[in-house]
């Protein structure tokens, strides 16, 4: 049976955007899911964080999907790791802090891209054209470094609300 582990973003709960949604209709589709609550809140802990991922010990039998800042987590983890998973969905995902000083610490190094995308047998990338908060151009060089495709959906508030359809289309595609 296939895993799916979605980590929600910075300030955000497992119940809050779309992430409860996507988690029962995955269910009902057959997967285990699992959508940790991450500590911290606005002063988001870096080792808390990574430590909630390597708990759950995602395998080659997982599929990791992260929002934002917990698709950033998801890049540090798959930097770290001797394990390759099986698809690594990536959303509206910072490249750098940008002007938010509580992320800081998941960007104290440059991104290992040639590791990255090594440990995934998949890596999709899905950004907002009118994303308020990181800018597609994240999402373009994201996609280029990694060697990934970029889907682009029209919108504005950081992709707090996704098509659902959509990422079951992505998590269902081999």
């Amino acid at each position: 049976m296939k895993r799916i582990i979605i980590m929600h973003g910075w300030n955000a709960t497992p119940h809050e955007a779309w992430f409860s949604d996507a988690a029962d209709m995955l269910r009902k589709k057959g997967y285990q899911v699992e959508v940790p609550e991450l500590p911290g809140g606005y002063y988001p802990d870096f080792d808390g964080w990574m430590k909630t991922i390597r708990d759950l010990a995602p395998d080659e039998n997982t599929i990791l999907i992260g929002h934002s800042l917990g698709a950033v987590t998801i890049m540090r983890f798959l930097e770290s790791q001797n394990i390759v998973v099986n698809k690594t969905i990536l959303t509206a995902m910072p490249i750098e802090p940008m002007k938010f000083t509580p992320i800081s610490p998941f960007f104290e190094d440059d991104f290992d891209w040639e590791k990255i995308k090594t440990k995934a047998q998949k890596i999709v990338l899905i950004y907002e054209e009118g994303d308020q908060v990181v800018p597609l151009e994240h999402g373009e060089i994201a996609a280029e470094k990694l060697c990934a495709p970029l889907m682009i959906v029209t919108g504005f508030n950081h992709l707090n609300t996704l098509d659902i359809s959509l990422l079951e289309k992505i998590v269902e595609n081999e």
